[in-house]
């Protein structure tokens, strides 16, 4: 990989990073302190900080505004589409997800995409679940853009049909095995009880405030690499855990108390 496309992955986790942190937890705006930022990258420079927020400003991905020399940023209607995109689990149509599939299986190839390489580079990035080589799964719906291509450029060389209840297999072993929803539940749940014991800490005694921002920031970086790993089903295979999402809140909520 060349330094430039390291520097581009480098700068879209940064900024993603940043979108995941303002994401709002109902329909009212959430502004945050620019200096609150510093915890979720602390390996960011001031500048390249600011270069990241100025980035996603001119792409319209958050507001940014300055009273009394205080700088604060808020998440757009777009960046949150974008980070919905790159993160499934952020995707309200994910959060409500009831435990049914829709299944995209490969018949005979078009001349068009011999191989269907094409197909299969939309439907993985466009998040869909690689069952085996020639099926793929999309929890609830089909995407517009499978969808778009499909009509367009697939017919007969496609079946696509939905499916909820499973008449032979365990649902949760296979899905569950391809996208280790296990590991990730022990991930949520170790993390929950991290902040649980930060909470608790918090409301007892007044900690340092620099060793607060350093379990935060360690808190929120291994939440951040899990919910990159989350498809978005794991409410309906493991109820009992708090999923990645709430555990976002959870931190914006004990940073708010100061």
């Amino acid at each position: 990989m060349g330094k430039t496309q390291e520097k581009n992955n480098l700068m879209k986790e940064n900024t993603t990073r940043i979108l995941t942190w303002l994401y709002p937890q109902g329909n009212s705006p959430r502004w945050v302190n620019v200096d609150e930022l510093k915890m979720l990258v602390p390996n960011m420079t001031k500048a390249g900080l600011q270069s990241s927020l100025t980035f996603l400003q001119q792409r319209k991905r958050i507001l940014v505004e300055r009273v009394s020399s205080i700088q604060s940023v808020s998440i757009t209607t777009y960046g949150m589409k974008d980070l919905e995109q790159e993160i499934p689990a952020f995707s309200k149509l994910r959060r409500e997800w009831k435990g049914d599939w829709w299944a995209v299986v490969f018949l005979e190839a078009p001349k068009q995409d011999s191989n269907f390489r094409f197909l299969r580079r939309v439907l993985l990035g466009e998040r869909a679940l690689a069952l085996t080589r020639g099926v793929f799964l999309f929890p609830g719906y089909i995407p517009e853009k499978v969808s778009y291509e499909l009509h367009h450029s697939y017919e007969g060389a496609v079946m696509v049909a939905p499916f909820r209840k499973w008449t032979f297999g365990d649902d949760k072993q296979i899905i569950g095995s391809i996208l280790r929803i296990s590991d990730l539940a022990n991930t949520y749940s170790s993390i929950s009880k991290e902040i649980d014991r930060l909470l608790e800490k918090k409301t007892i005694e007044k900690r340092a405030v620099n060793q607060s921002k350093i379990d935060i920031s360690s808190i929120f970086d291994r939440l951040f690499t899990a919910l990159q790993n989350d498809f978005g089903v794991l409410h309906e295979y493991y109820p009992q855990v708090q999923s990645g999402v709430d555990l976002v809140y959870s931190l914006q909520n004990l940073v708010a108390m100061g």
